[in-house]
């Protein structure tokens, strides 16, 4: 099965039912999104772009992100979606690496797209879309001048469909190979997993460009004839009312938006039954924020572990294990990744080679392969052999497995504090200072220390109305640490740097904090 099967089989069998919804603009129908995408697909080999070519896009969330997923999987054009919160020179370096032939401009972002699009030669063509773009081509001039039948191209379950950019947390982002087969058998593994109606609804509610054609692009509830709604962002106040008007049955979502969502003033007073599942990843939750979530949404929470080289597929936290009480194993495994997803083979791995032990002591690195696993990195041999070993994708996480086999990560190897010689997990550290009830958000980094080496420096947003003290915090992780892991030192900030995903960027952390002296 192909990506481009799943527009051409629900044109089939759900033609007149709605695929895509923007609100206050446009609808389009399967028969629509069939007829449309294949034009698409046609008006881009027209321009002679041919099977294995690039296309950038610069947009934000769209109905035309959705078709650009189609249309790409239709012609053999390979689709490499951009982080529009990149700078120019992230975008440009970014970009030359991809090479690109043709780049889709979206009308918002056409003045600051002219910054960088000259420092990508391979560019051939840039298409505007959605306003007053004033580039060269326009999207619906190309469209409505193409064939609508299909394109024809031979293409097969091993072809490339998407680039998928890495987070891009220690660096520019490598941009992860994409296959049809790594994408359907990602929407699988989430079809196993999540209650997906016939004909449900997804909200888009993360950025479409991260992990280009996964969770945010196409999601599971396509499969069965569903329709997306696309709002231009997401926006924690509108939230309830999307869901209300529209009957969400899915979505994607971190926990932080999920805890601005239930944030909000008479949340409690809006309609949620009709949500089914919701996919969630980033981070773990906390217990109080999952019970109140519990309270607001229902119990329809479904965390998951993943990255662009899986397809954002590695292991879930089903509802059945979220405990916010019991055993202190049971709570415990809220901060876990919960176990592998049915189509995904999962070990970690010690320094010898071997699994580690089920103990909830003994760390090792994360190792996944499964058909959703990506083949390697885009034009970076090296890289791609440095992570893999054999069949296994080598994530770069470090966890610990218990009794139960619940997989929790204690940290990434780039964040390991090395602090005197001993190795400290920043994770660890995070956990015990997010207990504090002052606490809103931290991040824990290790700064140059004369002495040390590296000293554990914690970066904090403290609750609103806090007035939670250095000294004050450092007592708290003493009392829960042993004396080498707690903060030499704490920051107090009013905000974090924050990914499209919801990820702390612990590498902006690091470049801002490299001269901080610590002679403690």
């Amino acid at each position: 099965m192909l990506v481009s099967d799943i527009v051409r089989r629900n044109a089939q069998f759900f033609g007149d039912k709605e695929a895509v919804v923007v609100p206050g603009g446009l609808t389009r129908t399967w028969s629509d999104l069939e007829a449309r995408t294949n034009r698409f697909a046609n008006a881009l080999l027209g321009l002679g772009l041919t099977k294995g070519d690039r296309i950038a896009l610069f947009s934000p969330n769209c109905g035309e992100f959705l078709e650009f997923f189609f249309a790409t999987a239709k012609s053999g054009v390979i689709g490499a979606a951009a982080n529009i919160r990149l700078s120019a020179y992230e975008l440009s370096s970014y970009l030359s690496y991809v090479e690109p032939a043709a780049v889709l401009v979206h009308a918002d972002l056409a003045e600051g797209a002219r910054t960088w699009l000259p420092d990508v030669p391979s560019v051939r063509h840039v298409i505007g879309f959605g306003g007053d773009h004033g580039c060269d081509l326009d999207l619906e001039q190309l469209i409505a001048r193409a064939r609508a039948d299909d394109p024809g191209v031979d293409i097969g379950e091993d072809d490339v469909y998407q680039l998928g950019a890495t987070s891009g947390t220690t660096g520019i982002p490598k941009a992860a190979v994409l296959t049809h087969r790594n994408a359907i058998a990602a929407l699988h593994n989430w079809l196993a997993e999540l209650p997906i109606p016939e004909r449900g609804t997804a909200l888009q509610c993360i950025p479409m460009f991260f992990n280009p054609g996964g969770p945010s692009g196409l999601h599971p509830v396509l499969l069965k004839g569903g329709r997306t709604v696309i709002p231009p962002a997401f926006d924690p106040a509108e939230f309830p009312r999307l869901v209300e008007e529209y009957r969400v049955t899915n979505t994607t979502i971190v926990p932080t938006m999920v805890q601005m969502v239930v944030s909000q003033p008479g949340v409690e007073n809006h309609d949620f039954s009709s949500l089914r599942g919701i996919m969630s990843g980033g981070s773990p939750y906390v217990v109080d924020v999952l019970k109140r979530a519990r309270e607001i949404l229902g119990n329809v929470l479904f965390p998951l572990y993943g990255m662009a080289e899986s397809y954002s597929c590695g292991a879930v936290l089903r509802p059945e294990n979220q405990f916010t009480e019991g055993t202190e194993q049971q709570v415990g495994w809220l901060a876990s990744l919960g176990k592998p997803l049915t189509m995904v083979n999962f070990r970690v791995v010690g320094p010898d080679g071997e699994d580690v032990p089920h103990d909830g002591k003994t760390s090792g690195e994360i190792w996944l392969s499964g058909p959703s696993v990506s083949p390697g990195y885009y034009n970076m041999a090296e890289e791609t052999e440095k992570s893999r070993e054999g069949r296994w994708f080598r994530t770069g996480d470090v966890a610990i497995v218990d009794s139960e086999g619940f997989v929790t990560i204690v940290d990434r190897l780039k964040d390991m504090i090395i602090t005197g010689g001993i190795n400290v997990f920043s994770v660890e550290v995070e956990r015990v200072l997010q207990d504090h009830p002052e606490v809103e958000q931290v991040a824990v980094i290790g700064v140059p220390h004369e002495r040390w080496g590296e000293a554990i420096h914690a970066v904090v947003r403290r609750r609103p109305g806090s007035a939670l003290t250095e000294e004050e915090l450092v007592d708290f992780a003493a009392r829960r640490l042993t004396g080498y892991k707690k903060p030499r030192s704490v920051e107090f900030v009013d905000a974090l740097p924050i990914s499209a995903t919801g990820k702390i960027l612990k590498k902006e952390l690091r470049r801002q904090r490299a001269q901080i002296p610590q002679n403690a």
